[in-house]
């Protein structure tokens, strides 16, 4: 089974502008929807979308939260806690026609040791060998640097279980101390720039460093994965109409996940990232990729690998 979790999720409201977002301006939507997020939520949607279930674990709070588990428990099995104040967050996400998306993120609830132990618990409760758990994204304002290392540690105790984490920062590098089966972060969290060659030597290092398999995405420009047994892949990204490239990252990591619970091999792992990173660029919202589409770019070549 593949658990998520999400400790900072959101209601996400996603508007599309024709001709992107004007500051400054008058800017009419033409198309406004509502759906659960955060990236770990995004990584469940797409592995629905792929044909496997997940199991969603995060933590709520207020009237928001209660409206986000709602609407989760309606298609997905649910793990959720309370933190005992404050209002899961309402995201802003504002999509243009030009494939430029800006989004406007709020703070939500702060962080609350005996609700992430509770969850963290829960989880530990259900999780047998050879589980994954994919742990994405921020977490709540006030969180210690360690908190997703603390939670990879105590998920290894568990035998075979693998850990895929994709967050940013001190998050990211207190993690990987922890030991995690594979990273998933973006250029950005990275700080490579758009440069595939220099970021395939960062991805290197780090698989021979931590000794943790690396895939890192760069948008457009690709994708660079590496593990410590020195298999290498690199390629740039599918050529599609970009919609909407929020939830890109997740479809990545969603892949991975699919790909690991199958027993994939590398190869065929890294293109279905490349394909189901690249059907997500065109829906609208955070809606997950088809798994049509998905089907359809794993039939074109990718380049570089």
């Amino acid at each position: 089974m593949i658990y998520t979790l999400t400790l900072n999720p959101a209601v996400d409201i996603s508007l599309c502008v024709k001709g992107g977002l004007t500051p400054g301006q008058i800017n009419r939507s033409y198309m406004t929807r509502t759906d659960p997020g955060g990236k770990g939520i995004n990584v469940s949607k797409t592995l629905k979308a792929l044909g496997m279930e997940s199991v969603i674990c995060t933590a709520v709070a207020g009237p928001d939260g209660e409206k986000l588990a709602g609407m989760l428990r309606n298609d997905f099995e649910v793990i959720s806690v309370s933190y005992p104040s404050g209002n899961t967050r309402t995201n802003i996400k504002i999509a243009g026609e030009d494939g430029v998306t800006t989004d406007i993120n709020a703070v939500g609830p702060l962080y609350d040791k005996n609700a992430v132990i509770r969850l963290q618990n829960h989880i530990l409760e259900n999780l047998k060998a050879e589980d994954i758990v994919v742990i994405s994204g921020s977490a709540p304002a006030k969180s210690p640097n360690a908190i997703y290392a603390d939670l990879i540690r105590s998920f290894r105790t568990v035998e075979g279980v693998r850990v895929i984490l994709d967050t940013s920062g001190s998050f990211l590098s207190s993690g990987l101390e922890a030991g995690p089966y594979m990273i998933k972060p973006n250029r950005d969290e990275l700080g490579t720039g758009p440069d595939l060659v220099a970021a395939g030597k960062e991805a290197v290092k780090i698989a021979e460093q931590y000794g943790t398999c690396c895939l890192l995405s760069m948008g457009k420009e690709g994708a660079v994965y590496a593990d410590p047994e020195g298999t290498f892949f690199s390629s740039r990204a599918h050529e599609v109409k970009a919609l909407n490239t929020t939830g890109c990252g997740d479809a990545m990591t969603a892949g991975l996940a699919y790909s690991l619970e199958m027993k994939m091999p590398k190869d065929e792992m890294f293109r279905l990232c490349m394909a189901v990173s690249a059907a997500a660029a065109e829906t609208e919202g955070t809606d997950p990729p088809s798994l049509e589409r998905v089907r359809e770019l794993l039939a074109v070549p990718i380049c570089g690998q």
